[in-house]
C-alpha cells in the first residue's frame, strides 16, 4: 500500500482504542492506590510498603526505560545509520550483570528512598547529598521530558491534534494516577502498559513483514540499501558507532541509570534482596526481546519503503525522520480499524511510564533530599499529602518543558542520550568512586564531580554546536509517492504543506520541511581533521564523565587526607562487597555480612 495519494484517517475506532488505555491506565493507577495497607505513611506510598514481588518490579523498570524515546528512536536509527546499535544490547547486558554485584548488595540493605541518602551516610555530609541530588533531579527531568515529547510528534502525525494538546493529555493521564496511587499505581500500571508495548510492536512487525513478501524480502532490501552494517570496529572514538563504543559506552551509560532514583526506589520496594537480584535477571531477558523487536522493525520500516517506491521523508510527507516511524504504522495497520490506535497507544503507554515514574522519583528527591527536616516533625498523613502535592507539581513541570521543547528537531535517541549521558556519567562516577575507595572523601568527591560535570557538558554542548556529523545513509525512493511520470503535480495532505513537482526533479514547499542535518559530511572526512573532543561519538559522554569523577575525585582525596589530622574511614557496608574484601578486615566484612543477613531476616518476616 503506497503512501502516494493515500490518505489514512484515525478512525472512531483508533480513538476508542487509545481511550480505552488511558482510561485502563487511569482505573489500575487508582484502583491499586488502595489496594492492600493502602498509603498510611510516606513510605507505604513512595515504595508501596517494601513488599513487591520481582517481576511486577522488573516490569515496571523495564517500562519505565524503554521509552518513546526508544520506541520511536531504534527503529529511526536503523533508517538513518544502519543496524550497528543492536551491540547496545550486549552493553545492556554487562550492566544489569554488574548491577547485580553492586547495586543489590550494597544499596538494599541500607533501606533508603533516595538513592542520593546514601552519599550522606557514606560521606557522612549533606552537601555531597544535596549535590548529588540537585543534578540527578535535573537528569530525570530532562529524561521525562523528552520520553513526554516523542509521543506528542508521533500523535501530531498520526492523528493531526495540536503538540500542544497531545503533551498535555499524556501528561494530565500520568500525573494523575501516580499522584494518587504513588508507587503502588505506577508499578501495576507499568504492568498493563509493558504488554501493551509488547502487543502493538509485535504487531506491527508481524503485519510489515507480511506485507513486503517475508523476511528473507526484508533482509534482502536492507542489505542492498546498507542498512545492514555489525563490522565497524574502528577504534577512532570520533566514529559514531562501533562494536567497542556501543559495548562499553553504553555500559556506562546503562549503569548510571541502574544507580539512578527511579531505578533504586524500585530495588527496595521489593521484599527481598532475593527478589531485588531477580529484577535484574529477568530485565536481562526482557531487554534481549525487546532491542530485537525494534531492530526488526526498524528493518521492516525500511524494507516497506522500498518495497512501494516512496520515502516519506524524502518526498516531504513529514517534517522529520521522528515521525518515520508512525507514518508507517498507519499505513501498515489501516486495513483493521482499530490497530492503529493500538500502536499509537503503545508509543503513548511507554511515555505514560516514563513520566509516572520520574515525576514519583523527582519527589522523592525532595522529600527525603531537600526538605525532610522540614517534613520531620510532621504527622504521616501530612508527610503523605505534601509528597502527593510535589507529584503533581513536578508532573506539571515536565509538561510544560515538554511544550516549550515543540520545534524539537534532529535524531531523538542520539539527543536524548547526548544531554542525559553529561549528566548521568557524573553521577554513576560519584557512586562508583564512592563504593570502591574508602580512601574517597567528601572534599575530593565533590571536586572530582564538579570537575566532570563541567568537562562533560562542555563536551555535550561543544559536540552539538560544532562536532563532526556522520553522514545518513540514503533516503529511500520516491518515484511513486507522486503519481506516476506527470511534469507537474500538486499533492496536499492532512500535514498541511503543498509540494510541486517540476521537470529539475526538486521540490518547493509552502511550509519548511526538514531533510536532515545540513551539516552532514562524508566520514572520511574525519582523516584529514584534526583531532577535538568536540568530534568524540555522543556514546563516550558517560565514559568521559565517569572517568573524571573516580581519577579526579581519589587524586584529590588521597591528597587532602595527607593534610588531614584526622581521617575518617566509612564504615564497610558503604562499598561494594568486593571492595570490602579489598580494603578491610575479615572481621568487618564478618559483621557487615552479619548486618545484611538481619536486614534480609526482617524482610522476609514482614512479607510473611
Amino acid at each position: 500500500m503506497p503512501f502516494s495519494g493515500y490518505h489514512v484517517e484515525f478512525g472512531t475506532a483508533d480513538y476508542v482504542v487509545l481511550g480505552m488505555m488511558s482510561f485502563a491506565s487511569m482505573a489500575i493507577g487508582i484502583s491499586f492506590a488502595f489496594w492492600g495497607k493502602g498509603q498510611g505513611t510516606q513510605a507505604d506510598y513512595l515504595l508501596g510498603g517494601r513488599q513487591f514481588k520481582a517481576l511486577p518490579v522488573c516490569l515496571s523498570l523495564f517500562a519505565s526505560f524503554i521509552s518513546a524515546i526508544s520506541l520511536i528512536g531504534v527503529p529511526v536509527e536503523v533508517y538513518t545509520y544502519g543496524s550497528m546499535y543492536i551491540y547496545n544490547l550486549i552493553g545492556v547486558i554487562i550492566s544489569n550483570i554488574v548491577a547485580l554485584f553492586t547495586v543489590v548488595p550494597m544499596m538494599y540493605p541500607l533501606r533508603l528512598t533516595s538513592v542520593y541518602e546514601y552519599l550522606n551516610m557514606r560521606f557522612d555530609s549533606k552537601i555531597v547529598q544535596l549535590f548529588g541530588a540537585a543534578f540527578g533531579v535535573t537528569s530525570t527531568l530532562s529524561y521525562m521530558t523528552l520520553a513526554l515529547l516523542s509521543p506528542a510528534l508521533a500523535l501530531e502525525t498520526a492523528v493531526g491534534i495540536p503538540l500542544w494538546l497531545s503533551i498535555i493529555l499524556v501528561g494530565a493521564v500520568g500525573t494523575l494516577y501516580t499522584t494518587v496511587g504513588g508507587m503502588k499505581s505506577v508499578i501495576w500500571t507499568d504492568v498493563f502498559q509493558t504488554g501493551i508495548i509488547f502487543a502493538g510492536t509485535f504487531i506491527v512487525i508481524i503485519k510489515g513483514t507480511m506485507t513486503v513478501g517475508g523476511f528473507e524480502r526484508v533482509w534482502e532490501t536492507n542489505k542492498n540499501s546498507g542498512r545492514i552494517v555489525l563490522d565497524e570496529i574502528s577504534f577512532d572514538p570520533r566514529i559514531r558507532h562501533t562494536v567497542w563504543n556501543l559495548i562499553f559506552g553504553n555500559a556506562l551509560y546503562w549503569m548510571g541509570h541502574h544507580f539512578s532514583q527511579t531505578s533504586v526506589q524500585r530495588l527496595v520496594s521489593t521484599r527481598s534482596i532475593q527478589d531485588a537480584k531477580k529484577v535484574y535477571m529477568f530485565s536481562i531477558l526482557l531487554m534481549i526481546v525487546v532491542n530485537i523487536m525494534l531492530l526488526v522493525t526498524g528493518l521492516v520500516l525500511v524494507s516497506f519503503i522500498y518495497e512501494v517506491g516512496c520515502d516519506p521523508l524524502a518526498a516531504g510527507y513529514i517534517k522529520n525522520r521522528n515521525q518515520l516511524l508512525p507514518y508507517f504504522v498507519i499505513h501498515v495497520l489501516s486495513f483493521l480499524p482499530g490497530l492503529p490506535g493500538l500502536y499509537i497507544a503503545t508509543i503513548f503507554s511507554a511515555a505514560m511510564s516514563t513520566f509516572s515514574s520520574g515525576i514519583n522519583a523527582l519527589a522523592a528527591n525532595v522529600a527525603r533530599d531537600f526538605i525532610p527536616r522540614y517534613l520531620h516533625r510532621k504527622s504521616e498523613f501530612a508527610k503523605t499529602t505534601i509528597t502527593k502535592l510535589l507529584v503533581c507539581f513536578f508532573g506539571i513541570i515536565s509538561t510544560g518543558l515538554s511544550y516549550l521543547l515543540k520545534d524539537f528537531e534532529g535524531p531523538v535517541l542520539q539527543i536524548g542520550i547526548t544531554i542525559i549521558g553529561a549528566t548521568s556519567g557524573p553521577l554513576f562516577g560519584l557512586f562508583l568512586l564512592s563504593g570502591l575507595f574508602p580512601q574517597a572523601n567528601c572534599v575530593g568527591t565533590l571536586i572530582g564531580f564538579a570537575t566532570a560535570l563541567v568537562f562533560s557538558y562542555w563536551q555535550a554542548i561543544g559536540s552539538t554546536l560544532f562536532g563532526f556529523s556522520t553522514d545518513a545513509l540514503p533516503m529511500g525512493p520516491t518515484d511513486q509517492c507522486i503519481g506516476g511520470n506527470d511534469s507537474s503535480i500538486t499533492v496536499s495532505s492532512v500535514f498541511n504543506f503543498t509540494a510541486t513537482y517540476n521537470d529539475k526533479d526538486s521540490f518547493e514547499y509552502t511550509t519548511p520541511i526538514v531533510f536532515g542535518n545540513e551539516q552532514e559530511k562524508d566520514l572520511s572526512i574525519l582523516s584529514n581533521r584534526d583531532f577535538s573532543m568536540y568530534d568524540v561519538s555522543y556514546v563516550w559522554i558517560p565514559l568521559t564523565g565517569v572517568f573524571l569523577t573516580v581519577t579526579v575525585g581519589l587524586i584529590t582525596s588521597i591528597i587532602a587526607n595527607q593534610f588531614s589530622s584526622k581521617v575518617a574511614r566509612p564504615k564497610a557496608k558503604f562499598l561494594f562487597p568486593f571492595s570490602r574484601q579489598i580494603w578491610y578486615s575479615e572481621r568487618d566484612v564478618v559483621d557487615t555480612e552479619i548486618f545484611n543477613n538481619n536486614i534480609q531476616v526482617l524482610e522476609t518476616s514482614k512479607a510473611l
